[in-house]
């Protein structure tokens, strides 16, 4: 029985259906295609078994013992799955996993990879290797069309002979594009990936001003959006506090006449504490009243209405909660008429407007910035104050332009409804008017955030083939439904969905749902799943390039289970937005129209987190904010066999990200995993860890973690403080310089590495090859023999 969190028909009906194409060459050179329902002959593609290591063996041993429970469960969509994840960590994990796909390649494993699934910066590499591939096979079809010749009926056995060979031809074509050969210089593919580690400013200077002017055009774009709120709230606060029949005036008055206290200034306010607490004062006699109503109704009927009398209780208290929200509402508007005269009489008078706006906004930026510094010990009391008073910075810059813009008002519109001027309410509401016109006509919320500049930067360093001369060849405008499903895996992008919250009330704390783009479908459980043709019709952007950079969203207003309340304003409006705003599937689907861009109305939604999978667009981010290893989707697909690579930033190897999927696999799906190793990672005696998945009907799968560390004697490392662990203690631990000298060599003038900051997105010829060398060593190491 299919349940929630579990794929529709169509969708992995669609996929098994790319996988299934799929061919490569075994060990005698032979043509090796997937078949239905099949666990694939490692024999015919791995090294033999005495190049492997034991720990692989025992691990395909186990793999075929359970054969007889995957052929006896009815509903398993396919009984040999096998799925490649790659995590998150920016470059970071982008060039570890370079080398662990030539380690896996040299090994024989990477053919045998249905699902590539990724998060954040494994899809950069993984983005890559699929483009590499689909630019091939587009090169190789332009190439068979153009030499297609007319043949004679009577040679159609020769014609097949020939057709394997050139199919043959074709494989050993594509199993050359990510190869490298001992005593062969690499190929243009490694060379280009190296020359653009520093992909955010390549080009020097020039490259570097970019990042700040395209943030400060985005903050420049945010406020327009924003300001004609503030001028309507000012016209209407002035218009209040000038009109001497305001509601407060004629509330007081009523008051008075009854020799109630009242203060003029908070006359709502106390008119709404009045009403609270006569409904106080009346709450028992209603409650007798209802209770005599429901005795006499069971007398006449002989029968009881169920839960009437929890139903009264919860609306009951939840009107009282209402009151109390509209009291200390009241009370903050009546507030504003206060400060809106200190502003005048007090702050106006010492420093001015100018220097009060750019000291705001110099503070917000600096500040948010040291937000995100705090964000990893926000458990601490004191990290989460800080975090709240830094997320007022924000409110406070817009807070004292509204001040400063009901007191121009006051200073020179004493008659503000008699004339039209600019600086007069009507003169605010005709700017306000204007800029929503403007707005609503031209703004477009992904036009103004760093995802597209974000966007094509990684596009150059990572989306790219060879063409027939070897050289590299952009391919940004690449489709998602152009991959390549015959020579690459299956590829699966994984974002976030940013939600206020979610259908199922345990999943309240993540706020958001799993999202993922592949070459047939796109969406996810709650916006249910679209064909991605239609949906790239709809959006001539989208392709992989997008998908890419959407599922790298690092920072955003709304980061899933990590957003931080507080700090969603002012990282909006400091245009700190990497996020992106997609046609919802939904829509797409049941073919409901939806507009060409997404306008400022869903900016507004972002800076109030108000966030549902039910309208047009919806917000998507960094996959990571809410499962960072990519392994959930294949647990999802219930592979049988998964080799997860987790470069994730760990520098204490808490494995953070594997314990998060291994407890949202229980809840969601009920599978359990258990692990073996994690302490040999932590002690440095090896990269990897073994789990056993159990999935439904007594099924068991395997996992093959390889996480990003180095070997070597670390057993000090928890008796040591934060401190100390990146300075002198660490780096008289015994690290292991027979394994890689120059690895080694850069550990000693970084002790951070190799879990640097995913902050740092440059690096440089030394650092992006100790991590590519890293990569390809955790690998080979684990899986095979040295």
């Amino acid at each position: 029985m299919q349940t929630q969190h579990q794929l529709s028909q169509e969708v992995i009906e669609a996929e098994l259906e790319e996988i299934n194409q799929r061919q490569c060459l075994d060990n005698d050179g032979k043509l090796l295609s997937r078949h239905e329902q099949a666990l694939i002959d490692f024999e015919r593609i791995l090294l033999a078994p005495e190049k492997r290591s034991p720990v692989l063996n025992d691990v395909l041993d186990e793999i075929h013992n359970t054969q007889a429970a995957w052929d006896a469960d009815p509903d398993v969509a396919h009984r040999g799955l096998v799925g490649l994840a790659f995590s998150g960590g920016g470059i970071r994990s982008a060039t570890v996993n370079l080398g662990v796909i030539q380690g896996l390649r040299k090994l024989g494993l990477l053919k045998a990879v249905d699902y590539l699934s990724t998060v954040s910066g494994g899809g950069y590499i993984a983005s890559c290797y699929s483009a590499v591939h689909a630019v091939e096979t587009q090169q190789q079809s332009e190439h068979a069309i153009r030499t297609k010749k007319q043949t004679d009926s009577n040679l159609q056995t020769e014609i097949g002979t020939s057709q394997e060979a050139e199919k043959i031809k074709q494989i050993r074509a594509h199993e050359t594009l990510f190869g490298h050969q001992p005593g062969v210089p690499e190929n243009a593919v490694f060379r280009h990936l190296r020359n653009n580690a520093n992909y955010m400013a390549p080009g020097g200077l020039i490259d570097v001003l970019r990042v700040p002017s395209v943030f400060l055009r985005g903050m420049f774009v945010n406020f327009l959006i924003v300001f004609p709120l503030l001028l309507v709230m000012a016209a209407i606060s002035v218009l209040l506090i000038s009109n001497t029949s305001n509601p407060r005036h004629l509330i007081a008055s009523w008051f008075t006449q009854f020799h109630l206290p009242i203060i003029e200034n908070f006359a709502i306010t106390l008119a709404l504490i009045y009403a609270t607490i006569a409904m106080y004062l009346l709450s028992p006699i209603a409650n007798l009243l209802l209770a005599s109503i429901k005795q006499k109704r069971k007398l006449t009927t002989g029968t009881e209405s169920k839960n009437v009398d929890w139903i009264r209780r919860d609306k009951a208290s939840k009107v009282l909660g209402w009151c109390i929200a509209a009291i200390l509402s009241s009370f903050f508007i009546e507030l504003q008429v206060i400060a809106i005269r200190l502003y005048g009489t007090e702050v106006e008078g010492r420093f001015s407007f100018q220097t009060l706006i750019l000291f705001g906004s110099f503070s917000a930026f600096g500040l948010s910035y040291l937000a995100s510094k705090l964000l990893p010990s926000i458990a601490s009391l004191a990290s989460r104050l800080t975090i709240y008073f830094l997320g007022l910075i924000g409110f406070a810059v817009f807070w004292l332009f509204y001040l400063h813009l009901c007191n121009d008002l006051l200073r020179t519109a004493p008659s503000p409804l008699l004339e039209f001027t600019w600086k007069s309410p009507i003169g605010f509401f005709t700017i306000a008017l204007i800029l929503f016109l403007f707005n609503h006509y031209t703004a477009n919320v992904n036009f103004t955030s760093f995802s597209c500049f974000y966007r094509d930067r990684l596009s150059k360093a990572y989306i790219f083939g060879l063409n027939r001369q070897a050289t590299v060849q952009q391919a940004d405008e690449l489709k998602l439904s152009k991959l390549d499903s015959t020579f690459a895996p299956y590829h699966l992008l994984n974002c976030t969905l940013n939600l206020n919250r979610t259908s199922q009330a345990y999943c309240d704390d993540r706020r958001g749902d799993f999202f993922f783009f592949s070459k047939r479908y796109v969406g996810s459980v709650s916006t249910s799943y679209c064909r991605t043709e239609e949906l790239e019709k709809q959006n001539s952007d989208l392709n992989l390039a997008t998908a890419m950079a959407i599922s790298a969203a690092a920072v955003a207003p709304n980061l899933g289970k990590s957003t931080i309340k507080p700090l969603v304003f002012i990282l909006g409006m400091l245009n700190i937005r990497y996020d992106y705003w997609l046609a919802n599937p939904t829509w797409i689907k049941h073919k409901r129209v939806v507009k060409n861009r997404p306008g400022p109305n869903y900016f507004l939604r972002e800076l109030t987190s108000n966030l549902t999978a039910d309208t047009a667009y919806i917000n998507l981010s960094d996959g990571g904010h809410i499962e960072n290893l990519g392994i959930y989707e294949l647990i999802r697909r219930e592979c049988r066999l998964i080799i997860a690579a987790d470069s994730e930033e760990d520098l204490g190897l808490t494995f953070s990200s594997l314990a998060d999927v291994i407890r949202l696999a229980q809840i969601d799906f009920g599978v359990i995993i258990v692990m073996q190793g994690l302490d040999k990672i932590r002690n440095g005696q090896q990269h990897y860890a073994i789990g056993s998945i159990y999935y439904r009907n007594e099924k068991v799968g395997k996992l093959i973690y390889l996480k990003t560390s180095l070997l070597g004697d670390f057993s000090l490392r928890d008796s040591l403080s934060a401190d100390a662990y990146l300075s002198s203690h660490l780096r008289r631990d015994n690290f292991a310089f027979d394994h890689n000298p120059y690895i080694a060599h850069y550990k000693m003038q970084d002790p951070a590495f190799p879990h640097q900051s995913s902050a740092n997105q440059f690096y440089d010829e030394t650092q992006f090859e100790c991590y590519r060398s890293l990569g390809f060593q955790i690998a080979t190491e684990s899986l095979g023999r040295r």
